[in-house]
């Protein structure tokens, strides 16, 4: 199968376009540089074209037809608090996130770009624990693992445990996350990619957001249904049309 790596703009230049504007920010900032928080090799993902419509981006893979990317990754906590679905590896919010993706944060949100996912007209959180609907691109989320030889594969809400997740809906949406008022972008400073409890980091948030008003209320530490800590999974997102 032929291989053809596509070498892509400058990661400020996708950022300051394809990113949302944000209220912590309402331009992209004058240095371009300053939105960097990882080591260059980081700042410039590369797709590489595997075949019509799919593409890896580092372990990522991207099928346009069908919309959806997926991404492996491991379970590294199911008791409370969790705020987060989702981080990167070694992500600064890892303490308090159910799973952790082999994927860092440009390369998660090029990823959600390349689905088609847009973040003009998205409404992030302004601040932790907003109340607010958040507003963007819909996308379903499901995490699938093996279990004695066979294939499990569940929405994404109902993995979290707790008692505010018993009846969550599975209503996720792209932001593309936020840049901080000096400029950096915000998923890449906190490691934060799928989350709901509304933060402004996250490139994925719940609709309605879970757990809000109620620290600790997702996550249990005696949870059945999720994976045991350490399972590798694979985390799946699908654009909704």
């Amino acid at each position: 199968m032929k291989r053809l790596t596509i070498h892509l703009p400058s990661l400020p230049f996708l950022l300051a376009f394809l990113l949302p504007a944000s209220p912590l920010l309402a331009e992209p900032p004058s240095d371009p540089a300053a939105m960097l928080s990882h080591p260059p090799a980081a700042q410039q993902p590369k797709a590489t074209r595997l075949d019509d419509g799919q593409y890896a981006i580092g372990a990522i893979h991207v099928d346009q037809k069908q919309g959806e990317l997926q991404v492996p990754g491991k379970v590294i906590r199911i008791k409370p608090p969790l705020e987060f679905l989702a981080v990167t590896q070694g992500g600064l919010k890892a303490y308090e996130s159910m799973l952790e993706l082999e994927s860092d944060a440009f390369e998660f949100n090029l990823a959600c770009i390349m689905l088609g996912l847009d973040a003009k007209g998205a409404q992030g959180a302004e601040h932790h624990f907003d109340p607010r609907l958040i507003e963007g691109a819909p996308v379903k989320i499901w995490v699938s693992w093996q279990r004695d030889g066979k294939i499990i594969r569940l929405p994404a809400a109902r993995i979290l445990g707790g008692k505010g997740a018993k009846s969550a809906s599975e209503e996720w949406v792209y932001t593309g996350s936020s840049f901080s008022p000096k400029g950096k972008y915000m998923a890449a400073m906190d490691g934060a990619l799928i989350g709901f409890v509304h933060d402004p980091a996250s490139i994925i948030e719940h609709k309605q957001g879970l757990g809000l008003g109620d620290y600790g209320a997702i996550g249990d530490e005696n949870n059945t249904i999720a994976p045991p800590v350490g399972t590798a999974i694979t985390l799946i997102v699908k654009r909704v049309r």
